[in-house]
């Protein structure tokens, strides 16, 4: 799939010394479904839910490519430049419920603790901020979750405070960590 000039790329390519982030491809299908959507261990403090049923990957799939122009939606699929191997996904959209900006990311289990979400992020955070002068995101992490945290923390923002938080489609409550970020 070919997303013509960069610069007219709703969601460009952005790159860091060990990361290439792009835009999500049809053909990603499978790695993404193998590497986190089916692992309970990844989804554990998201929204979504781990599914054995690799339709759910082609719907998610499907989802993306139907936003790589909305200018309120912009995903990233994570490659390890070394081995060219996806590793993860990456997100910054409005939240239109909410009224705010919002960061989404999540990694394969196998690539946790190698500081690859902080690196990837870091690169998100640049063009939220440069390219499409958002100055102020909000997000929440599971207090379960201190990872997602100290990421967080390292980005630079700000704890706020508590809130319900959902995880698993709803399934389960518990307490997330409010956190904002302002731009300087």
């Amino acid at each position: 799939m070919d997303g013509g000039p960069e610069e007219n790329m709703i969601t460009p390519k952005l790159e860091t010394e060990r990361l290439i982030l792009r835009e999500i491809h049809s053909d990603d299908t499978e790695t993404i479904f193998k590497c986190w959507m089916q692992d309970e261990n990844v989804s554990r403090y998201m929204w979504w839910k781990a599914s054995n049923d690799i339709n759910e990957a082609k719907e998610f799939v499907e989802f993306e490519i139907g936003n790589l122009e909305n200018d309120k939606w912009n995903r990233w699929i994570i490659v390890l430049k070394s081995t060219n191997e996806i590793i993860g996904t990456c997100l910054v959209f409005f939240d239109e419920e909410e009224r705010h900006w919002d960061i989404s990311y999540n990694l394969g289990r196998k690539f946790w603790g190698n500081g690859y979400v902080t690196e990837a992020m870091n690169a998100v955070m640049k063009y939220a901020v440069e390219k499409m002068k958002i100055r102020e995101i909000s997000t929440v992490y599971a207090k379960e979750n201190p990872a997602s945290g100290h990421v967080l923390q390292k980005l630079g923002f700000q704890v706020v405070k508590e809130v319900p938080y959902e995880c698993n489609g709803g399934e389960i409550v518990t307490t997330g960590i409010l956190c904002k970020y302002k731009a300087q």
